[in-house]
């Protein structure tokens, strides 16, 4: 798949392969997510991924993937009220591009906790069907600046997993 402008979104044979065992296994969401966290990690420099499913009616996330559960637990909710990542992500459905410290502390209350795991930016990929965002995908990663081409491999990553949410 690629993208209209040629941003080089696109996922290799191996990955579409893998994406498709996924989608079979006993425990798809897992499955699913975990191949996304790999494609992730190769290609978008991400070092620390997870993934929430959204709660509208009380502005939380609850995490249902980490590739660091040691430092981000599953099955945690987190408040998100009245914030304007909340309103970008969660309401507009909008991807989020948060670029160093400054950014970051501005979105996040843990931004110190990301830093020390060597987080330097940050794409949030809200997962949509209809005009509802189910989820969101949060691709933490070690360096400071995001390429056009990030966001549309994390907005392509966002469309395959669905499923995961559904």
């Amino acid at each position: 798949m690629s993208d209209a402008a040629g941003s080089g979104a696109t996922l290799h044979g191996a990955e579409i392969a893998a994406l498709s065992a996924a989608l079979a296994a006993a425990d798809m969401r897992t499955a699913l997510l975990r191949v996304v966290d790999g494609i992730a990690a190769a290609r978008m420099h991400v070092t620390v991924f997870s993934a929430s499913t959204c709660f509208h009616e009380t502005t939380e996330l609850e995490r249902i993937y980490s590739s660091r559960a040691d430092v981000y637990p599953l099955a945690v909710r987190k408040s998100k009220r009245e914030t304007s990542w909340a309103q970008q992500v969660m309401r507009e459905r909008r991807v989020f591009v948060g670029e160093g410290p400054l950014e970051m502390a501005a979105a996040f209350d843990d931004q110190e906790r990301m830093a020390s795991l060597g987080i330097r930016s940050i794409i949030n990929v809200p997962v949509v069907v209809g005009d509802r965002c189910l989820g969101v995908l949060n691709f933490g990663r070690d360096v400071e600046r995001v390429a056009p081409a990030d966001v549309q491999m994390g907005r392509l990553l966002g469309l395959v997993s669905v499923a995961a949410f559904t």
